[in-house]
C-alpha cells in the first residue's frame, strides 16, 4: 500500500506539468483529425483546434486532484 501511495502520488506530481503541456501544444496535435479535416475555413478550424486544447488541458488538470486524494486516502489506510 506504501508504494502505491508513493506511485499515484508522483504521477498526480507529474501532471500538472502535464496539463499545462498539453493546453499549450494541444492546438498543435490535432487529436480530432478526422473532425478537424472537413473544416475549410482556417479560423474556425483553428478556434476549434484551441478549444479542443483548453479543454483537454483541463481534463488532464484534474488528474492530479484525483490522483493526490487518492494517494492520501492509501497512506493513512497503510
Amino acid at each position: 500500500m506504501k508504494i502505491a501511495s508513493q506511485v499515484l502520488f508522483w504521477l498526480g506530481i507529474v501532471c500538472i506539468p502535464l496539463a499545462w503541456l498539453i493546453w499549450y501544444v494541444g492546438p498543435q496535435l490535432e487529436l480530432a483529425r478526422y473532425v478537424m479535416a472537413d473544416i475549410a475555413d482556417p479560423a474556425i478550424k483553428a478556434a476549434l483546434q484551441e478549444a479542443h486544447a483548453e479543454r483537454l488541458g483541463l481534463w488532464v488538470g484534474v488528474w492530479p486532484v484525483t490522483l493526490l486524494v487518492l494517494s492520501s486516502i492509501l497512506e493513512r489506510k497503510a
